[in-house]
């Protein structure tokens, strides 16, 4: 029998900050909230989808992530999404990738490094 992936957990200074942000890339919910703690999902909480859960931690980002979310374009170009991406609060960052790479790099408003891949779905 195996594990199954259900939650990945964010460690950052602003749960809800990040919450909205990432319902804004991933058209997710806030599912749960308490002090210092914000957990979102699929809009359908019966779906089997990975959750999102922020948790507050005093001491700020100090280096590139060791884990990091890739997220691919659906129904758009990899370009669009990205702008789109930008006017939400991400920005670009550079994580030591090269030039000629096929997914763009950037970083959620908190620093969080995340690729946006090539290829709309």
């Amino acid at each position: 029998m195996a594990s199954v992936l259900s939650e990945i957990s964010v460690d950052c200074t602003n749960p809800m900050l990040l919450a909205r942000f990432w319902c804004e890339v991933l058209d997710f919910k806030v599912q749960e909230e308490e002090v210092g703690l914000v957990t979102i999902g699929a809009p359908d909480e019966n779906s089997a989808t990975i959750v999102l859960t922020f948790a507050q931690v005093p001491e700020p980002k100090l280096g590139k992530n060791r884990l990091h979310l890739d997220v691919r374009p659906h129904g758009t170009a990899q370009q669009q999404e990205v702008d789109r991406l930008l006017s939400l609060g991400a920005s670009y960052t550079d994580v030591g990738q090269d030039e000629d790479v096929s997914w763009v790099v950037l970083a959620d408003p908190e620093g969080n490094e995340f690729c946006v891949l090539a290829g709309a779905i």
